[in-house]
């Protein structure tokens, strides 16, 4: 992937799940992006994640950080198709599906099933 660049819409991929975000800033020389989640879509649907983030805590009520630092290969561009029914949801009060707190989890459980797969492929890469 050639480096996305500061505000552009990027996704990660797991399985039929992505985990779209904003680029705030690429770090060249470290090749990973700092994120900002802005939607979770899977085959329920999209499901905005901003305010929710911004608002979850975790145990002893301290807010979580909403942003991320991610690996630049593993992240794949958003086409237009993608971003423009993603940001018209954006904008709308999503129904209650899940609380800050369970969608903060959702985020998290992702990240390390897609992480976990990275980690699995590297080492057979490095293996063979």
């Amino acid at each position: 992937m050639a480096n996305p660049v500061t505000g552009q819409i990027i996704f990660l991929e797991y399985r039929q799940t992505r985990l779209y975000a904003e680029v705030i800033q690429v770090l060249g020389q470290r090749q990973m992006g700092w994120l900002r989640p802005l939607a979770f879509v899977d085959e329920a649907g999209i499901q905005p994640l901003g305010t929710a983030l911004l608002t979850a805590t975790i145990g002893d009520n301290r807010p979580t950080a909403p942003d991320l630092l991610w690996p630049l290969n593993q992240l794949q561009f958003a086409l237009d198709t993608d971003v423009l029914p993603l940001l018209a949801t954006l904008g709308t009060k999503p129904p209650a599906t899940f609380s800050p707190g369970q969608k903060v989890w959702v985020v998290n459980e992702f990240l390390q099933q897609v992480w976990a797969e990275h980690e699995t492929a590297l080492k057979s890469n490095h293996l063979t």
